[in-house]
């Protein structure tokens, strides 16, 4: 069998063995419905909420505010789509978004922000826009580029919407920025956060949406 070196990271990564011992184990153990009432029900739903224990701490975040989901684009649709079905305003992204973000936002009329030459969002550029539009529900933007590996500054980000357009939430697509920087720092300001197994060792099919306190989607 030929070796293979895998440089695509990235992308996706190799399940980590670990992370394949106790998805297996949990798939063999806890087969209920966790909302049941029963004996194996109760334990599958303590398995579920030791998981979203764990995630909450690591992202800096509280229990509650996570939202388990089948990976990073199902996150960002369910903040894009969610926050646009319940706040009125217009939905605003970076250009360099991955298009689980850019396709959603396009199809909601939104408007998109150019880059810096570092890939960075322009903050300039984002505070014209927003000063431009009547009402924003929305600004997404992208922690860590999986293509370029540019960072974009969320805090400041979130300081430029809270000036420009007051009321309006922050979600940013940290799925690439988990194993890089510190995440929970990094995406402190952000109203909503999504993340995804596959980047970090873990199964495909399997993420989460932070939905911080008090935002309804």
């Amino acid at each position: 069998m030929p070796l293979e070196t895998y440089l695509d990271h990235a992308a996706s990564t190799p399940l980590r063995p670990e992370a394949r011992e106790a998805w297996t184990a949990a798939v063999a153990r806890h087969h209920a419905n966790p909302t049941g009432a029963h004996a194996a029900a109760r334990a599958a739903r303590r398995a579920l909420d030791e998981a979203r224990a764990t995630l909450a701490a690591t992202l800096g975040r509280q229990p509650g505010e996570i939202v388990f989901t089948s990976g990073g684009s199902e996150s960002d649709n369910l903040a894009v789509r969610g926050v646009a079905a319940r706040r009125p305003g217009a939905v605003v992204c970076g250009a360099g978004e991955h298009h689980a973000v850019l396709d959603p936002v396009g199809r909601l009329g939104g408007t998109s922000v150019p880059l810096t030459r570092r890939g960075s969002v322009d903050l300039d550029a984002l505070a014209a826009t927003l000063d431009a539009l009547d009402r924003v529900a929305l600004v997404s933007v992208m922690a860590v580029n999986n293509e370029t590996g540019a960072i974009t500054d969320v805090a400041a980000v979130a300081e430029v919407v809270a000036r420009h357009a007051p009321g309006a939430l922050v979600h940013t697509d940290a799925v690439q920025a988990v194993s890089w920087i510190d995440v929970d720092e990094a995406t402190a300001a952000a109203d909503l956060v999504s993340v995804t197994a596959h980047k970090i060792g873990g199964p495909v099919g399997v993420g989460a949406l932070v939905v911080a306190d008090g935002v309804e989607l």
